[in-house]
């Protein structure tokens, strides 16, 4: 018996740290994410909570959000120096200090510059311990440093007990007033208060130097020896130890580098390989429980290989090693990851959770897309039942979509073709068929009522199946009373709530509900108008919260209904959601809603009023949670099937427990610019530079997406604005003195938050400022003189009028007198003549028709010389007689076609226009037999459209090229419209407006 006890103590042991492998989950921070490169050299917080990484290539800050990157510009003498760091610090002053190996940088927050300390120049930094605000100790390659941030200068303790030899310090642990530097020749005591150090003497390490010093909370010294591969744990007087080589790996290629040393708040011990990933001391099993990477599973570390390692103030642990960060908070990791199975993780989709329950021993039963496995949380033991090719069958098929225990421990196994019953204390698998009264269909889940009987939900034959545990039968719902009227709706889930109402989840047809007390059965479906339906049609859990309200999760969103009134209310991304398809459902002892979505967990308060969402950031192994329902454990704990293994979480575990967050301020974006950081107090700006952005932050790394912000811009907002997006924009504002203030916590109700202010000034737009104000009242003043003035020279300003109405006068009579010139044209009277000379001498009869029409040309002119206007038809007729004249010259070498409009005859035209135009066509073009000249005239738009073909002479001698320009003079006097003139490579057309 003993034996069996220390042969179960020591598998106890010895699998003890694979089981913690899911105790921690670590998040990544990596060059994706912005660093400079993956190699870290040191991490620290400074005092505002930034977390600063050191690279090969410079330093990176990270703020929850995001990195912002140091590192060294040729050229640029302000940017960060070349050299390596390997260590950093806030010192008690508020700034903070990086350690070089060829000296110390100042970090100035104003001007997001780095300086250089003088006093330190050449000198390798490898610890720096503040003290207050005036001392900061640093461990050098030359010795122990004491450094005042305040006055910059530096005191070398370069002589120790022994002036022999100069002391390379290459760690320094404090303990109260008391340093403890490990060197290159041995461990040293340094009293701060009296400056005084002192040799510690160890037996075992005499001559051998130290790399690595650290105190636990027992006061136990964990040091790292030159030439040792593990660590040694030395009483508190230095004279007993402990060694650790069994969990070092050593060996010719195997040699272990242990990197960094540490004891966290709590006093524990942590430690960094390069080879063996990240270390944790047990101290209940004096071992140490080891985290390595595992590509398999998320919330392993990064890589194994570790550099450094640092707690911050708030304990949560920051690992550097050679592909980027990973952190994690070692005291507040709500969830535990329960892969599906422990080996194979990668075939078959074994990564796929499915469904689970509890049996009467504790262990675990997972449904999964492989069969079912058996899970000892203490043991951390496997165990499957799953079908495979050449062998016999352990279940009637693989996939298990339901299960469920018995008060006999048995466990029930509802697959895609069948039920099984396993058999626990005879090792036994049943294999359920149609012989038994149940079919072989595909089986959605196994639920139990209050009745004791078991309820298998199908998407095939009548729906819902049951077994009566007193008649040890299966039956289907269709003998069941009241509920029979739901057989034939595909099912996927069953539920009876504490007042005995049966509630069931349909495969696409919606829910229904059976009341055994008043007999009656209720359905809802999806509506499309919301009235009256519920979220979704295709149902996955359904569950009864304290106050009897159901619960009920569907692809397409999540629904509650009051049993008592049957008002319903449907949840999707637009009231709080994160996503829509909502699967698994539980409720805790609190009454929160706890619920799995497509895109991670949610919470819904007891109030139902606000929601809390988890992710990857918070140790789930996958955000995606597939359409299967919650488990609740004997002890309160809910157990949720992901994607990628199974959730378990204890509630009480997760209190709104109120952490002072401090906002700060990180960006301002005026319209239309760039985004500049923010780095003063103060925002002067121009009056038309009122449309700008301010962004802000907290520093959350554990929830950095759940912090809640409330700003307000006094004198514009009325109220705090709530909200989780870290930008405030602000419009159209006008000038004046403005006081913008932010306050951040991570609980959207307590306000009881430190507050930070930005004092802005927007200069105010001229015409509101009180020179313009003076400006306008002289201006009115002077106004009013005009006024005066223009009154006493009202006569003169009319004389004036008057004067510039006979200068029109004038410019009317001469542009009259212009269009006479024209139309009394000495060459066409000559010519006239000449026709008339040569018609006497052969056609009398002609002559005399001649002369005739040539009488009536100058009767027309002469009397309408005094009028302005005369009809179209008055002109059209005058022109023919003109145009007769010519052909008498020209015979067919003059062609002109009228077409006019009989609605336009009426209208006005300027006398002897038309006679101008066609003038004007045959001074400019040639015309002859072969190729005669063609005038049209015609009306269109209100306008009278003159045209000819182009063929112009080389010379015309009679054209003053004045006549049309004096056309467009009168006419613009005439009437508003324009005379318009246009000429292309074929013709030439003129527009004279009627009027």
């Amino acid at each position: 018996m003993k034996l069996l006890l220390t042969l179960f103590a020591l598998f106890v042991l010895l699998t003890a740290p694979i089981a913690q492998q899911s105790r921690f989950f670590f998040r990544k921070l990596t060059v994706a994410d912005g660093l400079n490169d993956g190699g870290i050299m040191a991490v620290a917080q400074d005092s505002k909570g930034f977390m600063w990484f050191s690279t090969r290539v410079g330093l990176n800050r990270f703020d929850g959000f995001a990195v912002k990157s140091y590192s060294h510009i040729a050229g640029d003498s302000t940017s960060f120096p070349t050299s390596l760091s390997r260590v950093m610090s806030a010192d008690s002053s508020g700034g903070f200090l990086v350690g070089l190996e060829d000296g110390m940088l100042e970090y100035n927050e104003a001007s997001d510059r780095f300086t250089a300390i003088k006093a330190l120049e050449n000198v390798w930094v490898t610890q720096i311990i503040p003290v207050n605000k005036t001392t900061v100790f640093l461990g050098t390659h030359k010795g122990l440093v004491k450094y005042n941030p305040l006055t910059k200068k530096a005191v070398f303790y370069r002589n120790y007990a022994d002036s022999s030899y100069k002391l390379r310090t290459n760690n320094i642990e404090r303990l109260n007033s008391l340093l403890f530097i490990a060197s290159n020749k041995g461990l040293f005591e340094f009293d701060i208060k009296t400056e005084r150090i002192t040799k510690r003497s160890i037996p075992l390490l005499e001559g051998v130097g130290i790399s690595s010093v650290a105190i636990d909370k027992q006061h136990h010294f964990w040091i790292i020896a030159n030439g040792k591969n593990s660590p040694l744990k030395f009483s508190p007087d230095l004279q007993r130890y402990e060694t650790y080589d069994q969990y070092f790996e050593s060996g010719k290629n195997t040699l272990v580098n242990i990197t960094s040393l540490l004891t966290d708040h709590k006093g524990r011990v942590w430690l960094t390989t390069q080879l063996d990933g990240l270390l944790l001391y047990n101290e209940q099993k004096n071992s140490f429980d080891r985290f390595l990477h595992d590509p398999l599973k998320v919330w392993t570390p990064s890589t194994n290989l570790h550099t450094s390692v640092y707690a911050d103030r708030d304990g949560t642990m920051w690992v550097g090693g050679n592909n980027g960060v990973n952190y994690f908070d070692p005291d507040r990791n709500l969830f535990q990851i329960i892969p599906a199975f422990n080996t194979e993780q990668d075939i078959r989709n074994r990564r796929v959770a499915r469904i689970a329950t509890e049996d009467l021993n504790g262990k675990l039963w997972l449904g999964t897309i492989d069969g079912v496995v058996r899970y000892d949380p203490v043991t951390n033991e496997y165990k499957e039942w799953n079908n495979r090719e050449g062998r016999t069958d352990m279940l009637h098929y693989n996939s298990v979509r339901g299960i469920l225990c018995d008060d006999e421990n048995n466990i029930w196994i509802a697959t895609g073709r069948g039920i099984n019953q396993y058999l626990q204390k005879e090792n036994r698998m049943i294999f359920y068929t149609s012989k038994d009264s149940i079919p072989a269909f595909f089986f959605f889940s196994a639920d139990k009522d209050r009745a004791g009987n078991f309820w298998f939900s199908s998407r095939d034959g009548d729906g819902f199946y049951y077994y009566n545990t007193s008649e040890k039968k299966f039956h289907s719902i269709k003998s069941f009373p009241g509920l029979h009227v739901f057989a034939g709706n595909g099912g996927r889930k069953i539920f009876q709530d504490s007042k005995g109402r049966y509630w069931l989840g349909f495969n696409g047809t919606g829910a229904g509900m059976y009341d055994p007390a008043t007999k009656k059965s209720y359905k809802w479906q999806a509506s499309t108008t919301g009235k009256n339906g519920i979220a979704g049609s295709s149902v996955v859990d359904i569950t009864e919260d304290k106050k009897g309200i159901i619960w009920i999760s569907t692809f397409t969103g999540l629904t509650a209904i009051d049993p008592v009134n049957f008002s319903i209310r449907n949840y999707n991304h637009k009231n709080g959601l994160i996503n829509n398809s909502i699967s698994a459902l539980a409720v805790d002892a609190w009454n929160r809603l706890w619920m799995g979505t497509g895109s991670g967990l949610m919470m819904l308060d007891s109030s139902r009023t606000y929601f809390t969402s988890f992710g990857l950031q918070h140790g789930l192994p996958s955000v995606e949670f597939p359409e299967h329902a919650a488990s609740l454990l004997a002890g309160g704990d809910i157990m949720m099937p992901t994607q990628n293994g199974f959730v378990r979480f204890s509630p009480k575990n997760f209190t709104k427990e109120h952490n002072q967050l401090v906002p700060y301020f990180t960006s301002f974006t005026l319209s239309g610019k760039e985004e500049q950081p923010l780095l003063q107090n103060k925002i002067d700006l121009k009056y038309d530079e009122n449309f700008f952005s301010i962004g802000f932050a907290a520093i959350n790394y554990q929830n950095a997406s759940g912090t809640w912000y409330a700003y307000k811009l006094d004198g514009v907002d009325d109220d705090w604005k709530y909200t989780q997006n870290r930008f405030a924009d602000y419009t159209k504002l006008p000038g004046g003195n403005y006081t913008f203030r932010v306050k951040a916590s991570d609980d959207r109700i307590e306000w009881n938050c430190t507050e930070q202010t930005i004092a802005i000034h927007i200069d105010t737009v001229f015409y509101k400022t009180w020179w313009f104000r003076l400006l306008l009242f002289l201006t009115l003043l002077a106004t009013g003189y005009a006024v005066y003035r223009y009154r006493i020279h009202q006569q003169e300003k009319l004389l004036q009028l008057q004067g510039k109405a006979q200068l029109l006068e004038k410019e009317k009579v001469m542009v009259m007198y212009e269009s006479l010139k024209q139309q009394l044209n000495p060459h066409f009277l000559f010519n006239s003549l000449t026709s008339l000379s040569g018609l006497i001498e052969t056609d009398q009869k002609m002559a005399g028709n001649f002369l005739e029409q040539m009488s009536k040309i100058y009767r027309y002119i002469l009397k309408n010389r005094d009028a302005e206007l005369v009809s179209l038809r008055e002109e059209l007729a005058f022109v023919q007689t003109y145009i007769n004249l010519q052909k008498t010259r020209f015979k067919e070498g003059l062609q002109v076609k009228i077409n006019v409009d009989e609605d336009e005859l009426h209208k006005k035209i300027a006398p002897v226009t038309l006679q101008n135009l066609v003038e004007n066509a045959m001074k400019h073009n040639v015309i002859d037999l072969d190729t005669p000249l063609i005038i049209t005239i015609t009306t269109s738009d209100g306008y009278l459209h003159v045209s000819n073909n182009l063929q112009k002479k080389n010379m015309v001698e009679t054209s003053n090229k004045q006549g049309l320009a004096s056309l467009q003079s009168l006419y613009h006097y005439l009437c508003r419209r324009p005379v318009q003139i246009e000429e292309n490579s074929t013709e030439f057309v003129i527009r004279i407006p009627l009027i």
